[in-house]
């Protein structure tokens, strides 16, 4: 929801200040490969971390899918992950703030500072999604998963800079988030199962 109230207000907001055609900027074939190979990149650390055993991977399972029961997999995927996570929050944080910083700071500064929203804005989600933790912990899984996601919108923000265009970002954030889904739901029936052999 936050997400897609995020983009309307801003969908709105560019049409008005004619800002529509710099936040989407170029389209070139190899931005949709730098997209692509940026978005392997995160994808693959957090497939290896998900799968690993431990707490950690539980936890990235629990805030990814929460209680989301298997027949909602299929919109949740589509809708709420390729239309209100990756197209809104690209447009949001890569085309509009980008561009707004840009117009103000200079490139590493705009670039940093678009990365620091970006993660804040997932702090509430992680903090939410980190239910196998308490206290202390629970805060710094919060805060180190925060940390994370600084890290993933700079690189996307320094994606979509190098493309010159929205577009490389946007197909970065869908091969992470979509294959990160995909991850998260084998390994969400791979632990229910280890689970049921553990009480045979």
């Amino acid at each position: 929801m936050g997400n897609t109230a995020l983009g309307l207000v801003l969908l709105i907001y560019a049409t008005r200040s004619r800002l529509l055609a710099a936040a989407w900027g170029q389209v070139t074939l190899g931005s949709v490969l730098l997209g692509a190979l940026a978005g392997l990149v995160p994808l693959t650390v957090i497939l290896v971390l998900i799968f690993r055993p431990g707490q950690l991977g539980h936890d990235i399972v629990a805030s990814g899918l929460g209680a989301i029961p298997a027949r909602h997999v299929a919109y949740r995927l589509c809708v709420q992950v390729g239309l209100t996570t990756v197209l809104c929050e690209e447009f949001a944080f890569r085309g509009v703030l980008q561009v707004l910083l840009l117009r103000t700071l200079s490139v590493p500064w705009a670039l940093g500072l678009d990365g620091v929203v970006f993660g804040l804005w997932h702090a509430a989600l992680l903090y939410n999604g980190c239910t196998g933790r308490r206290g202390v912990a629970r805060l710094a899984a919060t805060g180190g998963g925060t940390a994370v996601y600084m890290l993933l919108g700079l690189l996307l923000a320094l994606v979509r800079q190098a493309a010159g265009g929205l577009l490389a970002a946007i197909i970065a954030h869908g091969v992470l988030d979509v294959l990160m889904f995909a991850g998260m739901v084998l390994r969400r029936r791979q632990l229910r199962r280890m689970a049921v052999s553990d009480t045979l």
